[in-house]
């Protein structure tokens, strides 16, 4: 039987197609395509509960926006997601804030906003095989998983340092957040918390650091990921499905 909240699921499963596609050709989700997602979830669900006359609804939303918002926030603060992946996540917790799925609906997501937490449980369960297979890979060809070397003469703005390279008393250094204590600084050429990756002017600095003999010529970058088809197969289940995780948790009680 339609019911009106089919209309935002089904947005959301063609926009996570288009982002998969944009996140694994160019490395970008658009902000053209999240910016719209999140505005028209907000507004269907605002709309929708007025003529229900329920009052959850009309926030429901926004809510979900906010609670998708600050997991993806999170994420982020961790190096997991980029800025794309917030946007995307705080999309899909707009469109889909509360969503009943035919099968294996959570308990926690059938009445409140928090219909994202299945969708990332989902994705997350998707990704970690996928992961190991991948760092798997990796090792065995003698690479890193998540880092990677390169050389600073062939930086591209928006690669994402995975050290900071500072300055003090004249001198340059480096440091790492995983080895030893922060250092005091001058000031840093490299940020690895900042998601949009080197700026050009930083690249140019660190390229001419290289050319004064200041600096080695070789930096760790972050390996980018892209967490887009995670999430997309996440949305397709908890859409199609329902939350495999809680489908996990019933099956270990007998249920």
């Amino acid at each position: 039987m339609f019911e009106p909240e089919h209309i935002p699921a089904a947005i959301a499963l063609g926009a996570v197609c288009i982002a998969v596609y944009t996140d694994l050709r160019w490395r970008i989700i658009p902000n053209k395509l999240n910016f719209p997602l999140i505005a028209g979830g907000i507004l269907f669900y605002f709309l929708l509960g007025l003529f229900r006359g329920n009052l959850l609804m009309v926030a429901s939303g926004a809510l979900g926006a906010a609670i998708a918002f600050a997991i993806g926030y999170a994420m982020w603060l961790t190096g997991g997601w980029a800025g794309g992946d917030v946007k995307l996540f705080t999309a899909l917790g707009a469109l889909l804030p509360v969503f009943v799925p035919a099968y294996s609906p959570a308990p926690y997501s059938s009445t409140y906003p928090l219909f994202p937490l299945t969708i990332l449980l989902n994705s997350v369960l998707v990704a970690i095989p996928i992961l190991l297979v991948y760092a798997v890979i990796c090792r065995i060809r003698g690479r890193g998983a998540l880092y990677e070397h390169v050389k600073i003469t062939g930086l591209k703005e928006g690669m994402i340092p995975a050290e900071t390279i500072y300055e003090k008393g004249g001198e340059v250094g480096r440091w790492s957040a995983r080895f030893g204590r922060k250092p005091q600084w001058d000031r840093t050429f490299t940020n690895p918390r900042r998601a949009a990756g080197l700026t050009r002017y930083q690249v140019g600095v660190l390229k001419r650091l290289v050319r004064e003999r200041k600096l080695k010529n070789e930096i760790k970058i972050k390996k980018g990921i892209p967490f887009a088809p995670a999430l997309g197969a996440g949305v397709f289940i908890a859409v199609l499905y329902g939350d495999l995780y809680w489908r996990f948790v019933l099956a270990l009680q007998g249920g």
